[in-house]
């Protein structure tokens, strides 16, 4: 009886080793890694309105005796301009007028006139108009000459002119945007939208007869539309 007991424990005892032997060779399972990633900064759509103010430098001096009708210059914006505290347009960023009309000096005191028109910002390839006209007039002496005229376009024996118009280089102006223009702002930072599509830039000028003949044609309509 002792034998048969002693040889069930035998058998029991070589059940287990097994057993215990494929536990000791399975791995147990690693320990989870927990990674943290900084989250992305949310893009947030917004808008720089029409209107909104540009002021630009001029890079040139401007005046009615080197520049033509129709010659362009350029100026640079000289303050970021923000939306939600984001540079949408930034300094640096350069900018085109171009002179509409002009004449230059003549006798009797004349000075020299000059319009010129601001035309567009140059950002990253694209033309964002803008809107803004300067007047500048040269430093006549017409009153002074009145009545002192002996001889066509002489003064006690000298010949009088007036003065070119002339704007010095570093004159600043501030110009305004045309139209919507709709930005996307992340991190601090503001990218105009590819939907984004500027209207076209004209850069066509009148000729003084050509202005001349509109604004005639603008008095008669509207002496028309009077007399409705």
């Amino acid at each position: 009886m002792n034998r048969i007991h002693s040889a069930l424990l035998a058998g029991a005892t070589l059940l287990l080793v097994p057993a215990a032997a494929s536990a000791q060779d399975t791995p147990a399972p690693a320990p989870a890694v927990v990674t943290t990633e900084a989250a992305a900064p949310m893009a947030a759509e917004a808008v720089l309105p029409a209107n909104t103010e540009v002021v630009l430098t001029l890079n040139e001096t401007v005046s009615s005796k080197s520049h033509r009708l129709g010659d362009k210059f350029s100026l640079t914006v000289a303050q970021d301009v923000k939306v939600d505290g984001a540079v949408v347009i930034p300094r640096g960023t350069r900018a085109v007028a171009q002179v509409t009309r002009r004449t230059g000096r003549g006798s009797f005191g004349k000075s020299g006139k000059m319009d010129f028109t601001f035309r567009y910002l140059d950002h990253n390839g694209q033309r964002i108009p803008i809107e803004g006209r300067h007047h500048q007039a040269g430093e006549g002496r017409t009153a002074a000459t009145v009545g002192a005229v002996v001889a066509a376009g002489v003064v006690g024996g000298l010949v009088v002119k007036g003065k070119n118009a002339r704007v010095e280089s570093g004159r600043e102006f501030t110009v305004r945007t045309l139209e919507p223009i709709p930005v996307t702002v992340s991190g601090g930072a503001a990218i105009i939208s590819a939907s984004y599509v500027p209207s076209a830039v004209s850069m066509t000028t009148e000729t003084d007869k050509q202005r001349k003949a509109r604004e005639k044609a603008e008095r008669a309509a509207g002496k028309g539309s009077n007399r409705r």
